[in-house]
């Protein structure tokens, strides 16, 4: 897709930049601009070198180096996770083909998505930037709050948790776009991770548009599943729990005498909710649920809640129900209270 800003978009870019260029002259900027650098050199430099005896310890060194897992307060978790969800041999091919910058960047993208578990588009795409800044940029809650307040939502949607390679391209030919304005305005060296810097502080307290029909169905199912591994859960998506149930997100933890307990959560957004209540009672039967949680917007839970009327009393007891406004404040708590206990460095390096 070719992106051409209008006059009025111009118009709402520029107006961010000399906040940005006042940002630029600070000590905090400086301290940013370090950061950058040695992001840079890590992906495009220590990781290649490493991935031929690419060790545990070199992936707990990625996952500290990213963004992304700043919401973990027990990064290590998330490491163990990676390693174990994926093993050592195959997370290093599939790194390999995702730091080749012969190969397109929307195809590096799509193919780590599907094939790196653990790793969502915004870990993905970080790992693109550093290695790749002249091509690849960062698609994250951030940039998403900033090109809708930039009314840049017609070229790519800031309500989507999850782009396609396509949406991906036409995001990093934006992304171009707007640092043609900003090197115009006297910016040096502008690459994508620059305009990334630029995105971060025109998205300072906002927060994505939402998107249509309430909430992205994977966005939620993987913020229950961070949410349950801060809480000390082993946590999962897309896992099946008994015959014929296959669900969004599990947390099984081991509680003293009664051993492994087990919570499904099921995101509904739409189709069927007869559907959606047989694939919960099928998920009860599973040996250590003890809990079924139906997790939608307000309408929709009502609209379960009735659906299971004159169901058996012993299933009714087992389903909880949880608004997506409920789990987005749980998420965003919990993140918050991750990154000030991270700010002590109690535990460094991960």
């Amino acid at each position: 897709m070719s992106v051409t800003l209008s006059p009025g978009q111009k118009k709402q870019v520029n107006a961010q930049i000399q906040p940005f260029l006042a940002y630029l002259e600070t000590e905090a900027s400086r301290g940013d601009e370090e950061d950058r650098l040695r992001r840079i050199r890590y992906f495009r430099e220590e990781l290649p070198a490493r991935l031929k005896n690419l060790s545990e310890a070199d992936v707990a060194e990625m996952v500290s180096q990213l963004w992304a897992s700043r919401i973990w307060g027990n990064k290590q978790y998330l490491v163990q996770k990676v390693i174990e969800d994926n093993g050592l041999d195959s997370l290093r091919d599939e790194l390999r083909h995702l730091l080749d910058r012969t190969v397109s960047p929307p195809a590096r993208y799509e193919r780590a998505l599907l094939r790196i578990r653990r790793l969502g588009p915004a870990s993905v795409t970080e790992i693109l930037c550093y290695s790749d800044a002249d091509n690849c940029g960062i698609w994250n809650e951030r940039a998403r709050a900033a090109v809708g307040k930039l009314g840049l939502g017609g070229f790519v949607s800031p309500e989507k948790y999850m782009l396609t390679g396509s949406e991906y391209s036409t995001f990093n030919s934006l992304l171009r776009v707007i640092g043609k304005e900003l090197g115009a305005a006297g910016i040096p060296d502008v690459d994508l991770l620059k305009v990334d810097f630029f995105l971060y502080n025109v998205g300072a307290g906002e927060t994505p548009p939402t998107p249509r029909g309430g909430f992205d169905h994977d966005e939620i199912r993987d913020l229950i599943e961070s949410i349950g591994a801060m809480l000390g859960f082993d946590a999962q998506t897309e896992v099946v729990v008994a015959h014929g149930a296959k669900v969004d997100v599990v947390w099984r933890a081991r509680i003293g005498n009664l051993g492994t307990v087990t919570y499904v959560f099921e995101v509904h957004k739409a189709g069927s909710i007869d559907s959606l209540v047989l694939n919960l009672q099928k998920a009860k039967s599973g040996p250590t649920v003890q809990k079924v949680i139906a997790v939608s917007d307000q309408e929709q839970l009502n609209k379960i809640e009735a659906e299971t009327d004159g169901l058996p009393e012993e299933f009714r007891r087992s389903l909880a129900f949880w608004r997506v406004t409920e789990v987005q404040e749980v998420g965003e708590h919990l993140r918050l209270a991750s990154e000030s206990i991270n700010r002590l460095g109690l535990v460094p390096g991960i």
